[in-house]
């Protein structure tokens, strides 16, 4: 039990760590962000409710594109689940052996 619990111990202690890093690294891109926004393309400075405005529509847009992507992976599984055949599935067998059995199969 001693072992596991060091083991335990040590994991926690490197998610800490790299939980600090990701910390850093958000607070930066942010700050990064917020810099370039004080400044419109016209070269005039913006106030501080705009910039928030700015950089709370760039995260919104940013959870957007999350969300579709994890949608798109999510369907592109689906499509290769429910159309791929001869995968790493041992419950079905190709049945023919005459040749070389097609890789994708349309179900309609």
């Amino acid at each position: 039990m001693h072992k596991i619990e060091k083991l335990h111990r040590e994991l926690l202690e490197k998610l800490t760590e790299t939980n600090r890093g990701l910390d850093r690294i958000a607070s930066l891109l942010v700050s990064t962000q917020l810099l370039q926004e004080c400044v419109s393309p016209d070269g005039e400075a913006r106030d501080a409710e705009t910039c928030a405005e700015i950089v709370t529509e760039s995260f919104n847009a940013g959870q957007c594109l999350h969300e579709q992507m994890i949608d798109a992976q999510r369907d592109f599984k689906y499509q290769v689940d429910e159309f791929y055949i001869g995968g790493d599935d041992s419950d079905e067998e190709d049945e023919d052996d005459d040749g070389p059995s097609p890789q994708i199969a349309l179900r309609f």
